[in-house]
């Protein structure tokens, strides 16, 4: 295997940019399973449907939690995004979607959901699958997440164990 900088790297973010105007704050929310008490849904995006991607509101964000104890608190991440960047406290409409993966911070086979998440999304929602670290390829995805697993592997720190946590970037 030929050494990269990219295999040193522990995030992975695929950005899904809506082909049209895209959801507002409430609508997103939905996403959760609930609509928002303080914002209702107002277009016509099912985030309902996508219930089995496991997100709740953590934070400003989404995220899917883990139960297990082992590795991070929030294996993945979803980020509104205007712009091309991620917004915080924006009511919409966001024009992508940032999903992200830290593949040092949790085990790999929590990177089969995080997968699963953007196969889910990007199937069902009018979107464009951006992604600086990887491809838009599901496999070639698998493949990078692995490499990167291997590299630190190599270091002798296992991914989702106490010492990758502990690891600070």
């Amino acid at each position: 295997m030929i050494y990269t900088e990219e295999m040193e790297e522990v995030d992975i973010s695929v950005d899904l940019i809506f082909d049209a105007q895209g959801p507002k704050f409430g609508d997103l929310f939905t996403i959760c399973g609930y609509e928002s008490p303080n914002f209702p849904p107002e277009g016509n995006f099912d985030f309902k449907s996508f219930d089995a991607l496991q997100f709740s509101q953590v934070d400003d964000y989404f995220g899917v939690r883990t139960t297990s104890g082992v590795g991070d608190d929030v294996a993945v991440w979803l980020y509104p995004m205007v712009n091309g960047k991620v917004v915080d406290h924006h009511p919409g409409p966001f024009d992508g979607l940032r999903i992200s993966y830290n593949v040092l911070r949790n085990p790999i086979e929590r990177s089969q959901h995080f997968v699963f998440v953007i196969e889910q999304l990007s199937q069902k929602l009018a979107v464009k699958v951006k992604c600086k670290t990887a491809t838009n390829d599901m496999r070639r995805l698998r493949q990078n997440i692995q490499v990167i697993a291997d590299f630190w592997a190599n270091q002798g720190i296992e991914v989702g164990s106490d010492a990758a946590l502990e690891m600070d970037f």
